[in-house]
């Protein structure tokens, strides 16, 4: 009797132990599948989405995550391709994330070759990226000056584009008031004009009527009223 007791006190340990067992792996394999969802579900953004500055300014970008409390190894590029890296040096400080700092990147004295866009990359999940646009710094009377010539350029055009269009208008206007006045009839009509001699009959026309005429050292005879 013992030893049957026993060989079922030992199988029934047994079973215990195996159950124990499959309790443990299936909350470890749980445990392991929250965690690859928890970083799967997580989401990166990043503040500011876009920075516009005077050159000689320091700018710094945040990458934020949907959990404050992960702790995660960030990456910074300045392409969308993910191919320049960025690392810290003398121009650029790039912080890692904490349980209580964001990551982020500080580009000091920024130049216009540092205008881009600027991606962070957290546990292989990318961020949104941040543009950074900078500009030179002008001096308000330059930009006054050269908007002063802009203007100046702009109405010479003005009066260029009204010569064009009205020269021509011009011109065309005078041609057709020449030619109105080479095809102008006369006002006087020529009866004989164009008239050929031949068809009146030759030198007929010219007849010599010097014979009809009066010698004119012919005395003039008057006569008188008492004369009959």
């Amino acid at each position: 009797m013992p030893c049957m007791f026993l060989g079922f006190t030992s199988a029934a340990n047994l079973k215990m132990t195996f159950a124990i067992l499959n309790e443990l792996c299936l909350m470890y394999f749980l445990f392991i599948h929250l965690i690859f969802s928890a970083e799967v579900n997580i989401h990166v953004f990043q503040k500011p989405r876009f920075i516009g500055v005077k050159t000689g300014r320091t700018v710094t970008i945040y990458c934020v995550t949907s959990d404050p409390s992960l702790t995660a190894q960030v990456e910074w590029y300045k392409d969308p391709a993910y191919k320049n890296q960025l690392k810290n040096g003398q121009k650029i400080r790039i912080t890692e994330k904490s349980d209580k700092m964001n990551a982020s990147i500080t580009v000091k004295k920024v130049e216009i070759e540092d205008s881009g866009t600027y991606f962070c990359k957290l546990n292989k999940t990318n961020g949104p990226g941040t543009e950074l646009q900078v500009s030179r710094y002008s001096d308000p009377k330059t930009i006054l000056m050269r908007s002063r010539v802009k203007d100046v350029f702009i109405f010479l055009q003005a009066i260029l584009l009204i010569l064009c269009v009205v020269v021509p208008l011009v011109h065309i206007y005078k041609l057709e008031k020449k030619e109105d006045a080479i095809y102008e009839e006369p006002e006087d009509d020529h009866i004989y004009e164009g008239l050929e001699i031949e068809r009146c009959g030759g030198t007929d026309v010219y007849e010599d009527i010097t014979g009809y005429a009066r010698d004119t050292e012919a005395a003039w005879e008057v006569e008188s009223p008492d004369q009959e």
